[in-house]
């Protein structure tokens, strides 16, 4: 295999993987030091990137990509997330992830002085600028950057969210470089149990840094994500004329040499080439499991909706969420081509 058709292949693996764009993805690969299309992240890293993949919201409404997630720009040490601005039809995204990722403290009457903090201990803001609000994990080098809004936005809504937190007899603690006392002692209580977070941290970074290929490669109209004591699981939804190709899907994460270092193996599938079952809801299960040892899986349950259904209700959550037509007209497009008449 030649080397431009090799640089190639690494380019549209990243792409797929990202929704950065073929081009792009071969620009950052023909740059120094860059031998993998999408680099994994150190363990200070994949601790921060997995609170983040776990807070965006995978089961809480629709969004124009999955997990919320229009883009990603991955390298070792740090992750540039943009985000869809929408969360459903009524919710700003960026505001959501405000809420769920910074830490606070609640003070009011019934406190005892104990109890768990609001967001993830240990998240910190350490500024915003034109590229973003960018996010470091206390103690570590660990970054991630949100992006999407503007600079002027980003500083209007975490300013929002600090007078939010007043009125809710919140304490905002995603200031100070180190760990509180407070968040310091919510971790010591159960160390044993955040130790093997830490320890399965990977998948869940991985997870997001590869989650564009929910969106890219194969085309179900909802993806629902959630964690699963250290793993996670899927469901992804199509509509019944839409190819669930799971078999590509699971290629591109399975991937030998540029994918999370997983194996994909089928506990069930029930995919035919005829609608000789009447045109019933098929379902098809799979897991990913990362083998040698390490005692994580993911699950994966790709579901294809019976002939017929009604997908009204979701589809005008995806338009307005933002979803892109040209993306409709492929995952919905029994519903799209009736929404054109």
């Amino acid at each position: 295999m030649s080397h431009g058709h090799l640089l190639t292949q690494k380019a549209r693996y990243p792409s797929r993987c990202t929704g950065i764009g073929h081009q792009q993805s071969l620009h950052h690969l023909q740059a120094p030091h860059r031998p993998d299309p999408v680099p994994a992240s150190g363990l200070d890293q994949a601790r921060l990137e997995a609170a983040v993949f776990e807070r965006l919201g995978g089961t809480i409404d629709y969004c124009a990509h999955p997990a919320g997630v229009a883009r990603l720009h991955p390298d070792t040490g740090h992750l540039t997330v943009e985000l869809d601005p929408q969360l459903g039809p009524d919710h700003s995204l960026p505001e959501h992830a405000l809420q769920a990722l910074l830490p606070t403290r609640y003070t009011g009457p019934d406190q005892d002085g104990g109890g768990e903090p609001g967001g993830v201990s240990g998240i910190r803001v350490v500024g915003i600028d034109e590229r973003g609000l960018h996010l470091q994990l206390a103690g570590t080098e660990a970054r991630v950057t949100l992006a999407g809004p503007s600079a002027k936005m980003w500083r209007v809504l975490l300013a929002a969210h600090r007078t939010g937190c007043r009125s809710g007899l919140l304490v905002p603690l995603w200031d100070t470089p180190e760990l509180t006392p407070f968040e310091a002692d919510y971790l010591g209580g159960d160390a044993t149990w955040w130790h093997k977070c830490d320890e399965f941290a990977w998948v869940a970074s991985g997870l997001l840094r590869w989650i564009a290929l929910f969106h890219t490669v194969t085309t179900p109209y909802c993806v629902r994500c959630w964690r699963h004591g250290l793993g996670w699981k899927f469901e992804l939804r199509y509509e019944h004329d839409v190819p669930v190709n799971h078999d590509e899907l699971l290629a591109h994460l399975t991937h030998p040499r540029w994918g999370m270092g997983l194996k994909a193996s089928r506990e069930h599938c029930a995919c035919k080439p005829c609608d000789c079952d009447g045109g019933a809801e098929r379902n098809c299960w799979y897991t990913l499991d990362a083998g040698h040892g390490r005692r994580v899986e993911v699950r994966i349950h790709f579901r294809r909706s019976a002939a017929g259904r009604d997908v009204t209700w979701e589809y005008g959550r995806l338009s307005a969420a933002g979803a892109d037509p040209d993306w409709l007209a492929q995952a919905l497009p029994d519903h799209h081509r009736r929404q054109a008449l």
